[in-house]
């Protein structure tokens, strides 16, 4: 005689199959009104397994575009001309720019190679071009 594997009691009948917490058991009747019937067939994805569609940000191509540009060889002359054509002190662009004046300083010496997402905050702020294509330095 088969036993429930919920309470262990003999189990008289058919017994039902039922879905515990996730768990497929055999059950007696009294048991089978814990869980959910089981439906072989019909399994539901497990949480957190869903297909969600890509975000804004998730394009491929802008990633290769990132890797494409490069800092123009005199890009310390260009930012230093162009915040002094603006009236700017180091400060000043360090605050608008959001970092530190020490890496506007450093910048300006050429001591300093600003990632892209610097580059192109500067670029904005001066209106200058400071990065550019491989392909674009070559010809």
């Amino acid at each position: 005689m088969e036993r429930c594997e919920v309470c262990g009691r003999p189990i008289y009948g058919k017994p039902y199959l039922v879905v515990i917490e996730g768990a497929v058991m055999r059950v007696c009747s009294e048991c089978a009104k814990l869980g959910k019937p089981y439906t072989p067939g019909a399994r539901a994805p497990a949480p957190g397994t869903q297909r969600r569609a890509p975000g804004p940000g998730a394009r491929g191509s802008r990633d290769e575009d990132l890797e494409e540009l490069i800092l123009v060889p005199d890009y310390h002359r260009l930012v230093k001309e162009a915040r002094e054509r603006l009236g700017l002190t180091q400060e000043e662009l360090a605050a608008k720019a959001g970092l530190k004046a020490s890496v506007i300083s450093k910048v300006e010496s050429g001591r300093f190679r600003p990632d892209v997402q610097t580059a192109r905050r500067l670029e904005g702020i001066l209106r200058i071009r400071i990065l550019a294509r491989m392909d674009e330095l070559e010809a």
